[in-house]
C-alpha cells in the first residue's frame, strides 16, 4: 500500500488542477461522493462496492465491502447565474463547466473484521466567476468592467479503517490531509486595515497550503431491513501561502494622487477554516426492489466562516509602504455564515437483477448572511433535485447520477461590507451536475 499513499497529494493537485466547480448549495461542502449517494438526494447508502462513498461519508460502511474495490468518478458541473446592482442589471456569470475526477481504493483485510480503504475526495469546490462593473467606491473609483473571480478548493487525500463488531454492528474512522487552493482577481475593498479601510484596488490573489482532519462514523442495524448510520468530521485548518499583486491605480486617482506609482506586490498567506460536520441517516429496506433512504446534515459554518483573514507582507510599493509606515498589512473580509441544516431523502427501485432506477430531493437552509453576500460567495442555493441509474454485470457496477439545483435568490437592503457596493443588490444562482461512477471488485 505504500505507492498508492505517497500518490494521494499528487492526485489531489490532479483533482484542483481538472476542477473548475461552481458554487452550488449541498455540495459546496462535499459530505457525498459517489453517483449513487448523489442520486439518492445526498444519502449515503452502505454497499458491498462503495468504497469512495464510505471514505467521503461514514467509515464505518468501509467493513460492508465484499472484497477488493476500485472506484473511480467523474462529476462535471455547469452553473447559471445574475447579478443586480446599482451598476448591473442581471449581469450573467461567466464560469464554464467544469469536471473533477476522484476515486478510492477499500478492502477487507484477510478473514478479519477490520478493512481499510484510500482515496481522493473532493471536500470543498467553490468557483465563481463573473464579469460585470465595478460599481463607483470611495471618491468614485471604479475600474470598469473587470473578470470578479473567487475559488476555494480543497481536495482531501483520505486513509480510513473499519471494524466489524457482527452482523449488527461496526465503526470506523479516517485520517485526512487537505491540500488546499485560493485564488481571487477582482477588485478589492479593504475592510478591516485601518488606514486603507473602504480604498479600493485590483488585485491578483493566489495561496496554496495543507491542512489535516478525521472522522469516525458508527453503523447499526437493529433489523435485516433497517440501517442507521451516524458520522462525525473535525473542522480542518490551513494556512495556506502564495503571493498577490495589483494595480490601485483608479484609487489613487480618485484621491488625486496622479503620478504615483500604482503597481504593487505582496508575500500572501490566507487562513482557512473548513467546518466540522455531522450526518445522521437511515436506510430502510422496504422489500427486495424497493429501498427508501434518509439523512440529516449539519455543517458547523458558524465556527468557521467568521472572517477569512488575509496578510500581506514584503510589499514593493514605496507609496503604499510609506502611507502605511510599513511593507505589511492585514485585512479581513467578513463572512459571519450561519450553520446549516439540510434535509434529504431518495429512493431506489429496483427494475431487474442488474438494472436499477433513483430519485431524491434535498434542501437546506442558506448559510450566507445578506449583510456579507456578494456574488463572490454566493453559496445560497437551498434545495436539490436528483435521479440517476445503477447497472451492475458481474464484479463491475456502473452508476450515473443527475443533480439540479434549484436556483436561489438573495437580496442585500444594506451591506455590511464597506463602501456600501453591494447595497441594493440582488444574486441569483442555480447549478446542474452529472456524476458517473465505475466500481471493480477483484
Amino acid at each position: 500500500m505504500k505507492l498508492p499513499i505517497r500518490l494521494l497529494p499528487a492526485i489531489a493537485v490532479l483533482i484542483l488542477g481538472l476542477g473548475t466547480t461552481p458554487v452550488h448549495a449541498q455540495d459546496f461542502y462535499w459530505n457525498a461522493a459517489g453517483a449513487r449517494s448523489l442520486a439518492l438526494g445526498g444519502v449515503y447508502v452502505p454497499s458491498s462496492a462503495g468504497a469512495l462513498e464510505a471514505l467521503a461519508t461514514n467509515p464505518a460502511g468501509l467493513t460492508v465491502l465484499s472484497g477488493r474495490t476500485l472506484d473511480l468518478s467523474v462529476t462535471g458541473m455547469f452553473a447559471r447565474g445574475s447579478f443586480t446592482n446599482s451598476a448591473n442589471q442581471n449581469a450573467p456569470m461567466t464560469t464554464s463547466p467544469g469536471v473533477m475526477p476522484y476515486g478510492a481504493f477499500g478492502t477487507p483485510i484477510g478473514h478479519s473484521r477490520f478493512s481499510f480503504g484510500i482515496g481522493v475526495i473532493p471536500e470543498m469546490m467553490s468557483v465563481s466567476d463573473w464579469r460585470y462593473v465595478d460599481a463607483p467606491g470611495v471618491a468614485g473609483a471604479t475600474y470598469g468592467v473587470q473578470e470578479q473571480k473567487a475559488a476555494i478548493l480543497a481536495a482531501r487525500s483520505v486513509a480510513g479503517f473499519g471494524i466489524s463488531f457482527g452482523p449488527r454492528l461496526a465503526v470506523g474512522a479516517t485520517v485526512g490531509v487537505d491540500y488546499n487552493q485560493n485564488t481571487l482577481q477582482a477588485p478589492y475593498i479593504f475592510q478591516q486595515q485601518a488606514v486603507l479601510a473602504g480604498l479600493k484596488t485590483m488585485l491578483d490573489l493566489h495561496t496554496s497550503g495543507i491542512g489535516w482532519n478525521t472522522s469516525v462514523g458508527v453503523i447499526a442495524r437493529p433489523s435485516r431491513k433497517v440501517t442507521f448510520g451516524l458520522a462525525w468530521k473535525s473542522r480542518t485548518v490551513i494556512n495556506s501561502e502564495g503571493h498577490a499583486s495589483g494595480d490601485a491605480g483608479a484609487q489613487f486617482g480618485a484621491l488625486g494622487l496622479t503620478g504615483v506609482p500604482a503597481d504593487f506586490r505582496y508575500s500572501a498567506s490566507v487562513r482557512n477554516v473548513l467546518p466540522q460536520s455531522m450526518i445522521g441517516s437511515v436506510n430502510w429496506r422496504v422489500d427486495p426492489r424497493w429501498l427508501l433512504a434518509f439523512q440529516t446534515n449539519w455543517v458547523n459554518w458558524k465556527d468557521a466562516f467568521v472572517t477569512l483573514p488575509v496578510a500581506l507582507t514584503n510589499g514593493t510599493n514605496a507609496a503604499i509602504n510609506g502611507l502605511l509606515n510599513s511593507t505589511s498589512l492585514n485585512d479581513g473580509v467578513p463572512l459571519d455564515w450561519k450553520d446549516q441544516f439540510s434535509f434529504h431523502g431518495g429512493f431506489e427501485r429496483l427494475l431487474t437483477e442488474s438494472v436499477s432506477v433513483r430519485g431524491g430531493f434535498a434542501h437546506g437552509n442558506n448559510p450566507v448572511p445578506n449583510s456579507t453576500l456578494s456574488p463572490l460567495t454566493a453559496a445560497i442555493m437551498g434545495n436539490q433535485i436528483t435521479t440517476g441509474l445503477g447497472y451492475r454485470h458481474g464484479p463491475y457496477r456502473f452508476d450515473l447520477a443527475y443533480a439540479y439545483g434549484l436556483r436561489g435568490q438573495a437580496s442585500v437592503q444594506h451591506s455590511a461590507l464597506l463602501s456600501g457596493e453591494y447595497s441594493n443588490s440582488q444574486v441569483q444562482v442555480g447549478t446542474q451536475s452529472l456524476t458517473l461512477n465505475t466500481s471493480i471488485q477483484f
